[in-house]
């Protein structure tokens, strides 16, 4: 099939990352999500760029809204998700609405997951590691994954699927354990980030930019479709080595070192308590506090695919949240007039 519209279904940092890529690549490209607006932190490289976007309003919960905002696509991507608690609401309704789009335009449908229908205890988690969801929301994923399985022999949907661990990067804010919220909020205000789990544990981290990249390469080579793939990341370090890759990459002015917070899991279970998505984190928390290897080198040798090395990531979300902490400082001095 010729590379015609890419339809990009969630403006995430994901989307964002994936609708990026493909215009790289000189592609048509349309970007749908609730409001159809787009982020403020994505723009195209280019005037030549800013012509092949568009942008489009689309409630993924309904069917025909679905079928209108993907119409002429030659590929659909689904880089959109929802809050923890919503998930057996939601993504099984997102999941069906997006195969029959993708089945009615005969659009290639690429899908971002993530990898928690692998078991637990793992040395190494790759595309031949045992499929065994420890977790409710595991099994929801492997369920969601067997449908686009069953509609491809069935119906005949092309398909792929690209996996990632935890990702950082531009764009990523309460999404990501080095996202804004929780860590570089606090770290450039002076008082201490936030993570939760053993820091001291190898823990491979996904740069949100390959994931998007790796998306869009999947879904644009015919060898890839069919299979499962996961997202070539660079080396693996413990998770406080990779704080210390943004903290010396944040060169704060401040004269000191900020100390790292860590929450126990006791107090993670207690705020889950009182809030729905923090509840739902707690079965998650294995992941954060055992080794989390991941091994997406199956990827990068089908595809010559080279993953960012950690400290460019890390400088490259750095420089992000500083311009868009200064962008945000003056439109709000311009509104103060």
């Amino acid at each position: 099939m010729s590379e015609g519209l890419q339809v990009v279904f969630g403006t995430g940092p994901v989307g964002c990352a994936t609708a990026g890529r493909l215009l790289d690549k000189g592609l048509r490209v349309r970007m749908v999500n609730r409001s159809g607006r787009r982020p403020s932190f994505f723009a195209p490289r280019s005037p030549e760029q800013e012509t092949r976007l568009s942008v489009a309003a689309c409630d993924a919960m309904d069917e025909s809204a679905v079928r209108a905002a993907a119409a002429g696509a030659s590929h659909l991507y689904n880089c959109a998700h929802a809050p923890y608690h919503q998930w057996e609401a939601v993504l099984p309704v997102l999941y069906s609405n997006l195969e029959k789009a993708a089945l009615e335009q005969n659009a290639v449908f690429a899908a971002a997951q993530n990898l928690y229908m692998y078991a637990r205890g793992l040395a190494v988690i790759n595309e031949q590691a045992r499929v065994d969801p420890p977790s409710r929301k595991g099994r929801l994923i492997q369920s969601l994954h067997e449908s686009l399985e069953s509609a491809g022999a069935r119906d005949g949907l092309r398909w792929t699927t690209v996996r990632a661990s935890d990702f950082y990067g531009p764009g990523a804010t309460e999404q990501s354990l080095f996202g804004t919220l929780r860590f570089l909020d606090p770290l450039f205000a002076g008082r201490s980030p936030m993570l939760i789990g053993d820091i001291d544990q190898p823990h491979t981290f996904t740069c949100v930019e390959d994931y998007g990249g790796a998306l869009a390469t999947a879904a644009l080579s015919p060898q890839a479709l069919g299979r499962a793939w996961i997202v070539p990341n660079d080396r693996t370090l413990t998770t406080r080595e990779v704080a210390g890759l943004f903290l010396s990459a944040a060169r704060l002015d401040t004269g000191r070192t900020p100390r790292i917070h860590t929450v126990p899991r006791a107090g993670i279970a207690l705020a889950g308590l009182f809030n729905p998505v923090i509840h739902e984190v707690v079965e998650m928390l294995y992941q954060k506090e055992e080794p989390y290897v991941v091994d997406g080198s199956r990827f990068r040798d089908a595809f010559g695919f080279r993953p960012t090395p950690l400290e460019e990531g890390v400088r490259s979300t750095i420089e992000w949240y500083k311009a868009m902490k200064a962008s945000t400082a003056k439109a709000g001095r311009k509104l103060g007039g």
